[in-house]
């Protein structure tokens, strides 16, 4: 079963050169960090806005998957909030393909093994209008090419027990990319200050200080925060932004921000 797009020609462009070659430049126009030279990327927060308001924040993101072995398959574990239904638990789709106007991405074979435990089920419902996990797939194809896919929307969910289910599966080249913007609504000077502080709490590892007033996708933060606690990856920040910095308007603004995780180059803390 293909999952086929669903906002293509809202969020992104639904024509393949057009889309590619926005996000080559949103990915281009990224400025790299020092210290995370020649250590590997392995998770994301990225924003998952229309391009026009986070590309530039998502493509900063995505340059940091630019030292990546790009002959290894990778198994993309892209974790995102449910802005259409509430449920316990994170689901898996019924689909096995996700297509977008550059081409299909199959789901992984590995899927399948976390419905074994009591978290994760399949609901072809909770991502059916899902865009959180969609607009990641378009980076996803222009940064690696050669990938899988793990695609979770998540509800209410133990993101401690989330995360060690999803180390469980010892994945040899797993990406895990959670899908999340910021505060929504405030005037601008607001929510420069509401995102600074829940960046801060994001880099500290301080998982339990964020909610749904800081990020729409603060169970994926939670996620991938224990996931680096478990394995020891350091967090930088990497870009932030808001719709009033990319869009213009600044009475009534939507945060955007870019971390990555990185493996410790002596494999410890």
């Amino acid at each position: 079963m293909i999952r086929k797009a669903v906002v293509a020609g809202q969020f992104y462009p639904a024509q393949a050169r057009e889309l590619r070659r926005d996000v080559e430049g949103y990915i281009g126009g990224a400025r790299l960090l020092a210290d995370t030279a020649g250590a590997a990327c392995r998770g994301l927060i990225v924003p998952h806005a229309g391009y026009v308001y986070s590309g530039p924040v998502a493509g900063s993101g995505y340059a940091c998957l630019a030292s990546l072995d790009k002959s290894a398959r990778a198994t993309v574990v892209v974790l995102a909030p449910s802005h259409h239904v509430w449920f316990k638990g994170a689901a898996l789709p019924e689909a096995d393909v996700f297509r977008t106007p550059l081409g299909d991405i199959n789901v992984s074979d590995s899927a399948k093994l976390l419905t074994r435990g009591p978290l994760v089920f399949t609901s072809g419902q909770a991502h059916a209008m899902e865009h959180a996990v969609e607009v990641q797939l378009p980076f996803l194809q222009v940064s690696l090419g050669n990938f899988s896919i793990i695609p979770l929307v998540l509800g209410e969910v133990d993101a401690a027990s989330l995360a060690q289910e999803l180390l469980a599966l010892n994945l040899p080249h797993m990406l895990v990319v959670a899908s999340s913007d910021l505060s929504h609504y405030d005037p601008y000077d607001m929510a420069v200050e509401h995102d600074r502080a829940t960046i801060g709490h994001i880099l500290k590892g301080e998982s339990g200080k964020l909610g749904g007033n800081d990020a729409c996708g603060f169970m994926p933060i939670r996620t991938i925060l224990a996931m680096a606690r478990a394995c020891g990856w350091r967090s930088r920040l990497v870009e932030y932004r808001n719709s009033g910095d990319t869009a213009g308007d600044k009475s009534a603004v939507v945060g955007y921000a870019s971390i990555g995780f990185w493996e410790n180059r002596n494999g410890h803390e």
